[in-house]
């Protein structure tokens, strides 16, 4: 969790913890539902996270958006820990400590964890849902009332960060059917039992989904799958960049999830998850498992192909399948460590993993704290990504070059006014410095600039002649620069003599 001061307020925040203190307000009675009319598209999340924050805000006099990371780590521990808690159940002690230690490592996932207020949380929460689906007896009754009310807690605690968790609702009844194909339970009275289960549970999770969800609350039974529709149809329109081209986002490739993915992800899961694979042919409940988990993990995927899905952002929106793919590599690994035909092979696999591990923590101690814009050397890593590819579409880096500015601050003796793009991240990050004020940009001393656009853009914004200050990843893509702002001139002559551009590592607040 200390990471997390490390890492600056991200592009929706802002947005995302005013949405809270309304939710704040209705849950104590100051605000109707009516006033949550769904404009701008904010109705048809939970608000469960940012309930959270805006309620440790009345108790710690701390900076809001510190308090809003710590909380994003804490639910990022929940998730590593439903994850290695899955994998053992399903594959043994080793896999869930190897699926542990995976989740913890992986670069994106890390790196949402301290910040990402959409995507992380409800990642976590289906991991947890995952995990309790996974206690489904095989035998008769397969859904007692006491898993069944784990199931619906964890649901009903996802479904209050996004409607997308309804397809655990579809998860939990695949499972129960399959078991009962399998064992050839067609009693009628059982039938009507399960049913009956089935049902309680959709219904519960449905009304205690919305607790923290005041639209939906308005028809608690319905508006969650509107929801679970709109957000797949979400009229979003921006710009995109995909391996150099510029897209608006509903024009996407039909390839882009499945190659961001690809992408993405530490070769080492990439493997582990193949080896996986390549078990499938056995039989057993081991390899009924790993079918059912690459059916959890493929089907979001397949759907929002088929359905022309909009994303954009790398594929964040998919973040929640990432620790069934763990669980998978995980199964993999340790499938083929543990196999005892072929001892050179063992020995191969465990060299492999290690330096799979190795690879990993290396770009995480080295990129720290822009572990957000991990790519494999499938592209030539970040920097092979750069300008090809939507690095800090978060804006994360901008608080490193924010702090950079409060070093500046402080050497010159004065304060100094700062301005930038994006505006809102460059004034929020900028809260955390007595030594800055935030000011119109034509009375800033220094300006901001977030590398996201087009190809031309990123590339005119990292080779500007002026800049006094890049943030870059350790092997050399820009992420956001700082150059002269219009009253530069102020400020100049308290800074001699000059600070080199980009050799001061900026001061992290802790």
């Amino acid at each position: 969790m200390l990471a997390s001061f490390d890492f600056g307020v991200t592009w929706d925040e802002k947005a995302r913890h005013r949405n809270g203190e309304l939710i704040w307000e209705f849950l104590v009675g100051t605000r109707d539902r009516a006033s949550f009319s769904g404009d701008g598209g904010g109705h048809l999340y939970g608000g469960l996270f940012d309930v959270i924050c805006v309620a440790l805000e009345q108790w710690f006099p701390a900076n809001r958006y510190v308090i809003r990371h710590v909380v994003n780590a804490a639910f990022g521990w929940i998730g590593v820990l439903y994850c290695g808690r899955l994998a053992s159940r399903l594959f043994g002690t080793w896999a869930g400590v190897l699926a542990l230690v995976l989740l913890a490592v992986s670069p994106r996932y890390f790196a949402d964890s301290m910040n990402n207020p959409k995507d992380l949380p409800f990642a976590a929460l289906t991991a947890m849902a995952m995990y309790y689906i996974s206690t489904v007896s095989p035998r008769w009754p397969y859904l007692s009332w006491a898993t069944a009310a784990k199931i619906v807690f964890a649901i009903a605690l996802a479904l209050n960060v996004r409607a997308a968790a309804l397809l655990y609702v579809g998860y939990l009844g695949v499972v129960v059917v399959l078991l009962m194909i399998v064992n050839r339970d067609t009693e009628p009275r059982r039938l009507a039992v399960i049913t009956v289960r089935l049902g309680a549970v959709l219904v519960a999770a449905l009304l205690l989904g919305t607790l923290f969800w005041p639209w939906a609350q308005g028809a608690p039974l319905t508006r969650p799958f509107e929801a679970f529709l709109g957000l797949a149809n979400y009229p979003w329109a921006g710009g995109v960049l995909f391996n150099g081209v510029a897209y608006a986002a509903p024009d996407l490739p039909w390839y882009y999830a499945p190659w961001w993915l690809l992408i993405s992800t530490p070769p080492v899961v990439i493997a582990g998850a193949t080896l996986a694979l390549f078990r499938l042919q056995r039989r057993g409940t081991e390899a009924r498992v790993r079918t059912a988990l690459c059916g959890a993990a493929a089907l979001p995927v397949l759907l929002v192909i088929l359905k022309g899905t909009t994303l954009y952002d790398g594929i964040r929106h998919l973040l929640f399948i990432y620790p069934t793919i763990v669980v998978l590599a995980a199964s993999g690994w340790t499938a083929w460590l543990s196999q005892r035909k072929y001892r050179w092979l063992r020995g191969a696999a465990a060299v492999l993993l290690a330096a799979g591990l190795v690879e990993v923590i290396v770009f995480d101690v080295r990129f720290h704290p822009n572990q957000g814009v991990y790519f494999n050397q499938l592209v030539g890593g970040p920097r092979g990504a750069f300008a090809k590819y939507d690095m800090d579409y978060w804006g994360n880096c901008v608080f490193d070059a924010v702090a950079w500015s409060a070093r500046m601050a402080r050497l010159s003796g004065r304060p100094i006014a700062i301005s930038g793009t994006p505006a809102h991240l460059v004034q929020l990050d900028a809260e955390r410095f007595p030594e800055l004020y935030f000011t119109h940009p034509s009375r800033g001393h220094l300006n901001v600039q977030l590398s996201r656009g087009s190809v031309a853009g990123v590339t005119g914004l990292a080779t500007r002649p002026d800049t006094l200050h890049r943030v870059q990843t350790a092997d050399g893509a820009v992420l956001c620069v700082v150059v002269p702002g219009l009253a530069f001139e102020e400020l100049q002559p308290f800074l001699s003599p000059a600070p080199p551009r980009s050799s001061l590592h900026p001061a992290r607040l802790r």
